[in-house]
């Protein structure tokens, strides 16, 4: 794998009117060598299934991994048969992340919160079909099938199942239970090293290999952009997450960063009834917000400067543990220079 290889990508990044772009996105990515393309789903306009089966049609050799979807938004029957198409789509393989998502969202619509037991089910009941079982009479956290779920035929190749991790116990669960551990966006090194550790310990108390386990990270990237962009792209992200019950302290947590600085920008009156993920913040508010937070949390959590500064990042992340390395927030067409820079970068 070249070094380029080490690096992915997600398409439609954050909230999309259109999926037009995914084309170009990926096609792009596939040029410069990169060695996956994540899709996040959304339930407007980002359908996990949909975006994965385009994808892998302009992918090639990249591995196309859905990061994230939901373990009860499907049947079993319907998430396995998702996975094993994707297994004879995607040249470069494929994974199928799941995650908790935002309880936001489950409450609004009506649908219990995924917990862990229900994630720890789900990876043992998709691999075992997957593996070409018979599941009768499934009852478990994931849910009470009667009946007989199996795909009836052989896949060339068994899927990656990948968690998207916070807080220390998914990280240990995925360890457990999974393939992959994604890392949520503006781990630090420090951070990365130390979340890797959880999952690495969590794996060989299961009994498995823990060499086996993939770390990806997502490192929120604005290479050579101007002032405004950098502020969209990293402060606005950031404060999204931080805004979110939960998100922003597990964060923090995995970091050793001050929790005190969340709690003030939280009550910034930037904020005041406002969710930064579908706010438009002028120029001058996104400068405010900014300065609440540390320089060191900004200069840290994501990757920004010239396409020097950022491969260096991206080289402090593998150092940290990482497998692979995602530039979260940004098209492959505007992270070139970067991907050159990083192919010069000693290991």
């Amino acid at each position: 794998m070249s070094r380029a290889g080490s690096l992915a990508f997600y398409a439609l990044p954050g909230h999309v009117e259109s999926a037009a772009p995914l084309r170009r996105e990926v096609s792009d990515g596939a040029a410069l060598g990169m060695g996956a393309v994540l899709l996040s789903e959304r339930l407007n306009v980002k359908e996990g299934a949909a975006l994965c089966g385009y994808a892998a049609a302009l992918a090639g050799d990249m591995e196309v991994v859905c990061a994230l979807t939901y373990p009860h938004t499907r049947h079993p029957m319907d998430l396995a048969a998702f996975g094993g198409t994707m297994a004879h789509l995607a040249e470069g393989g494929f994974t199928l992340g799941l995650g908790r998502g935002v309880n936001h969202n489950w409450d609004t619509w009506g649908m219990p919160r995924p917990g862990m037991a229900m994630l720890e089910d789900a990876a043992n009941v998709l691999r075992r079909m997957w593996n070409g079982e018979t599941i009768t009479d499934h009852d478990g956290p994931l849910g009470r099938f009667p009946g007989a779920l199996s795909l009836g035929v052989e896949l060339p190749r068994v899927p990656r199942l990948a968690l998207g991790a916070l807080g220390p116990k998914t990280q240990a669960l995925g360890g457990r239970a999974y393939d992959d551990l994604i890392l949520h966006s503006h781990w630090t090194a420090e951070g990365v090293a130390r979340s890797r550790a959880i999952a690495r310990r969590a794996a060989e108390e299961a009994g498995r290999d823990p060499d086996a386990l993939r770390i990806w990270t997502l490192l929120v990237t604005a290479c050579e952009l101007p002032e405004e962009e950098v502020l969209q792209r990293v402060v606005r992200r950031m404060t999204t997450y931080m805004q979110w019950p939960g998100y922003g302290e597990l964060i923090v947590e995995a970091n050793g960063w001050d929790p005190g600085v969340l709690k003030t920008l939280r009550a910034h009156p930037v904020l005041d009834g406002r969710m930064a993920d579908v706010t438009a913040f002028t120029t001058d508010e996104l400068r405010r917000l900014r300065d609440v937070y540390p320089e060191q949390w900004l200069r840290e959590g994501a990757a920004t400067g010239s396409a020097e500064d950022c491969a260096r990042m991206v080289q402090q992340q593998l150092d940290a543990g990482a497998d692979r390395v995602v530039l979260h927030g940004t098209a492959p067409a505007e992270v070139t220079s970067l991907v050159h820079a990083f192919e010069g970068v000693p290991a």
